[in-house]
């Protein structure tokens, strides 16, 4: 998986589209709503980079852990055979250290590993491609 695939997916876990996120982040230079829409698009497709300002700026509208994006990051560093990826859900990106939760006003925990990549959660369930 790569970071722009692991962020969308957790964007989409939330709940969120790319309009909803870019609608609750701020950017420095400020950047109109359609800009800052592109700039997400182009981060989840990774043709943009990813930084520390861009996963604080992000994280500021749904939950996801930066040190995995990290990780995934400096993927390209390792050879195959010694590199070892964070367990993801392939669907919505959860990891044991950001499982799911059901919403509410006491939120529960929800889910567990059905499979290597698959969480309980996600079992019959796949998201859009689109936003």
């Amino acid at each position: 998986m790569t970071p722009g695939t692991y962020l969308k997916k957790r964007r989409q876990a939330a709940g969120l589209s790319i309009d909803d996120v870019a609608e609750r982040i701020g950017t420095a230079p400020h950047l109109a709503q359609i800009d800052r829409k592109a700039w997400i698009d182009r981060i989840e497709r990774g043709i943009d980079p990813i930084s520390a300002d861009v996963l604080a700026t992000l994280r500021t509208a749904y939950p996801f852990i930066p040190t995995i994006a990290w990780r995934l990051l400096d993927r390209p560093r390792f050879s195959p055979e010694d590199f070892s990826p964070p367990r993801l859900c392939r669907i919505c990106g959860c990891s044991e250290r950001d499982p799911c939760f059901l919403p509410g006003p006491e939120p529960r925990l929800c889910c567990a590993w059905a499979k290597e990549d698959l969480c309980t959660s996600c079992i019959g369930k796949e998201f859009p491609d689109e936003n």
